[in-house]
């Protein structure tokens, strides 16, 4: 099987009232990008923002000729596996796996195991698949 030429998953949470910190203790993990509601943040072209909403993101970066399911279940394995820890989690923001991809040919696939699924949805994760052709998406080089 084909998958994609290149890969980014990423691990959003999302919310008003998220507390970056407080998240981070309860996954067990520090964010590679966060930012509380309010907040003064630089966009990549350097201009001040104000941050909607609170966030956090746990990622692997873009990586060339691994396989999606991989680095899903590499995120997966990093955050706990309680399903209490994931409940409290989803009433109070909202999460999702987001999936970059993109293609070096006009055919390419990924295919994801009932394991993985099942592991997505335990959780209450939703996915989302942002897929480009190579002439419009980002490469390995950019920011990850």
């Amino acid at each position: 099987m084909v998958d994609f030429a290149e890969c980014k998953v990423s691990l959003w949470f999302i919310g008003d009232t998220l507390d970056p910190d407080e998240l981070a203790q309860r996954l067990g993990q520090p964010s590679d990008y966060q930012c509380r509601k309010g907040e003064v943040y630089r966009s990549k072209d350097g201009q001040e923002m104000v941050a909607r909403t609170g966030r956090f993101q746990l990622t692997t970066g873009w990586r060339p000729g691994e396989p999606m399911e991989r680095l899903i279940t590499e995120l997966l394995e990093k955050v706990p596996d309680d399903d209490s820890v994931w409940e409290r989690i989803n009433t109070e923001m909202t999460s999702e796996i987001v999936c970059g991809a993109i293609m070096d040919s006009v055919n390419e696939e990924t295919v994801l195991s009932a394991d993985t699924l099942l592991a997505l949805g335990r959780r209450g994760l939703s996915l989302n698949l942002d897929i480009y052709d190579s002439g419009d998406g980002p490469i390995a080089s950019s920011d990850g």
